[in-house]
């Protein structure tokens, strides 16, 4: 066998063909495969925090229920706008019921909120510490929404038992007046 120049041109090409396989070919496939592997790894790192906030968001949703369904209790306790002499009437009704002077009956100037407004009353009462403790009670379990800013309590020098007491109780009520309770 003779071994010339064609020979060898054709040994050379045998042997570039897979040396340019490799640089067209296969380095340019497999950097694509990298690329392609790097970037699904990437997607699934992003379904995986994805998944973990669904989560979140199912008791996210659970909690904002539950919220909503405190916000219309509390709602339901707030009388309209028109009704507040009811609650003013019910406070003295209770008061005259565990046999308490009322000296001073003050409606303060409202404040209002967003969806609400707060009615302070000032009141002055004079009686027995036991009858006095009892109304708070019975305002305390009044089914519209009271409190008790402000309280002084004096006894009475001159009588066991007795007091007088300087309150600010507050009132809230519905500034829509679109309370149906």
């Amino acid at each position: 066998m003779k071994f010339g120049i064609r020979e060898l041109f054709f040994v050379v090409l045998l042997m570039g063909i897979p040396v340019g396989a490799y640089f067209w070919v296969f380095r340019p496939a497999n950097e694509h495969v990298s690329k392609q592997t790097a970037e699904i790894e990437t997607k699934e790192a992003k379904l995986v925090n994805l998944q973990k906030a669904m989560v979140g968001i199912k008791d996210l949703n659970e909690e904002v229920a539950r919220l909503k369904e405190a916000v219309l209790f509390f709602e339901s306790k707030l009388p309209p706008r028109h009704e507040i002499h009811n609650v003013l009437k019910q406070v003295t009704q209770i008061a005259e019921q565990h046999s308490l002077e009322t000296k001073l009956f003050e409606t303060l100037r409202s404040k209002p909120f967003a969806a609400y407004s707060e009615q302070p009353i000032q009141m002055k009462l004079e009686g027995d510490f036991a009858a006095f403790y009892q109304f708070l009670l019975d305002v305390e379990k009044m089914p519209r929404i009271t409190k008790i800013k402000d309280m002084q309590l004096e006894r009475d020098k001159d009588e066991y038992g007795q007091m007088q007491a300087m309150l600010t109780l507050s009132i809230f009520f519905d500034n829509g007046g679109n309370n149906q309770s």
